[in-house]
């Protein structure tokens, strides 16, 4: 198998990619982690990536602070045609998207427990400008190549991390993922029955309630998620209805920044820089239908526990920390 497949699951509805290629990875292979000076990530090894698609520089300097190159061992390409087949109830096509890493600081050492905020601002302006480029990505037919892009980092091992060097992914899908879309269609029927947007009103009653809240600004909110499924799990939402990331003006992009760094460093301070996921749902690329009723956010998963078979078993979780308490640990940091 020469190309990446996305395979749909007939029960299930879940898209798979069948990325052989990425089993080249040294990570895959019990490798031992690049350490500063080896790193291909680190000053002066840029010729060790492929070509940067976009790189932030400091100012009056050709030093950089944020690089974006492709995926070396991606599970997408751009430039392949989305052939799709059927064999009997069973469906595929190619695995067309793209696969980027955000590369979100030159010090290797530097964790994102303490990004300061314009580092964090320039690492969200990357996501923004790589996401606006890649929707504008069409074929012969001037159809979008894209339609769905994800952003997500993995801090530390256990969250999947291969290289230590700070940095985040990008992927764009030619489908929606059914974890956006099991949230896209909630939205939907809520609107159905209440008229309103269930983003704004949970935002609303977690803002009344308080008991939730981690940290707040003018343009967002942090909260210890009602039905989280792991310890600490932490949802970053707009304040006001904002379907989609990309769209931020440079006042809500610094603001998310701001309430990021904060939420990410009372996580570092309470929990001892634990392990975490965090991705970004933003509404789909071009479907404008859903935007009334959903909301960007941020999910901030701690590895605190392990799933195991009840879990995998049943698609429940079991949380051993309330939300209640989490929240107020969070909130009563000392930073």
């Amino acid at each position: 198998m020469a190309k990446s497949e996305l395979r749909r699951d007939l029960i299930t509805k879940r898209w798979v990619a069948i990325a052989t290629e990425r089993s080249k990875r040294p990570s895959d292979f019990g490798v031992s982690k690049k350490v500063q000076g080896d790193c291909v990530f680190c000053p002066g090894h840029e010729d060790k990536t492929p070509p940067e698609i976009l790189v932030y520089r400091k100012e009056g300097t050709l030093s950089w602070k944020v690089r974006v190159v492709p995926n070396l061992y991606g599970a997408f390409d751009i430039d392949v045609e989305l052939e799709k087949e059927k064999n009997g109830v069973l469906r595929k096509m190619n695995a067309r998207g793209a696969h980027e890493v955000i590369i979100s600081t030159d010090n290797h050492t530097k964790s994102i427990y303490a990004f300061s905020v314009e580092e964090m601002n320039d690492l969200l302006w990357a996501c923004k400008d790589r996401m606006r480029d890649l929707a504008k990505a069409v074929n012969g037919n001037n159809e979008p190549k894209i339609d769905y892009i994800i952003i997500f980092g993995n801090q530390g091992e256990s969250a999947g991390a291969s290289k230590e060097h700070a940095h985040w992914q990008l992927v764009g899908l030619p489908v929606v993922p059914i974890a956006v879309w099991n949230e896209i269609e909630s939205g939907r029927e809520y609107w159905a029955k209440e008229d309103e947007c269930v983003f704004c009103k949970l935002t609303g009653q977690e803002r009344e309630s308080q008991i939730r809240i981690v940290s707040q600004n003018e343009g967002f909110l942090s909260l210890c998620q009602y039905a989280g499924r792991f310890p600490f799990e932490t949802w970053v939402l707009p304040q006001n209805h904002r379907p989609l990331f990309e769209d931020g003006s440079p006042k809500i992009i610094f603001s998310l920044a701001e309430i990021l760094v904060d939420t990410i460093k009372r996580m570092g301070k309470i929990l001892k820089n634990p392990d975490f996921n965090l991705h970004f749902h933003s509404a789909p690329v071009h479907d404008r239908q859903h935007d009334r009723y959903f909301h960007f956010h941020v999910e901030i998963l701690p590895r605190l526990t392990k799933e195991a078979g009840f879990e995998y078993g049943t698609g429940f979780y079991i949380n051993p920390t309330s939300p209640e308490e989490a929240a107020k640990c969070l909130r009563e940091a000392e930073l």
